[in-house]
């Protein structure tokens, strides 16, 4: 019985070398364009939930609560208007006379906005 004799020798090319190259670096390029857009979604969808909850708080303001009562109020209900899509859950609580809105987001966050 004879020695296998072992496959030939590859040799790669300077073209197949830059071919690889710039295909890492389209791989590499989307991905850090990925990331980018991930965090620029976030962060609008985050802003579009604060200046909502910064809306209520000056129209809880607005209202001038007295420093004797506390209470709980829907935000939808003292803005008169919808929710964002983000937001699950939007509360104004004054304790004290000061409004602080609460909003429970997507994903399980929380924000909670004062004056």
């Amino acid at each position: 019985m004879s020695k296998p004799t072992p496959p030939p020798v590859r040799t790669i090319t300077d073209a197949q070398r830059k071919s690889t190259f710039r295909t890492f670096l389209w791989i590499l390029g989307g991905f850090i364009a990925t990331i980018g857009l991930l965090v620029a979604t976030f962060s609008f969808q985050g802003r579009a939930a604060r200046d909502y909850g910064s809306r209520a708080v000056q129209a809880a303001l607005a209202s001038q609560p007295s420093p004797s009562i506390s209470y709980e109020q829907p935000c939808a209900d003292l803005l008169n208007m919808p929710l964002p899509d983000t937001v699950e859950k939007c509360v104004i609580r004054v304790v004290s006379g000061a409004p602080e809105a609460i909003l429970d987001v997507e994903g399980g966050r929380q924000y909670r906005m004062t004056k």
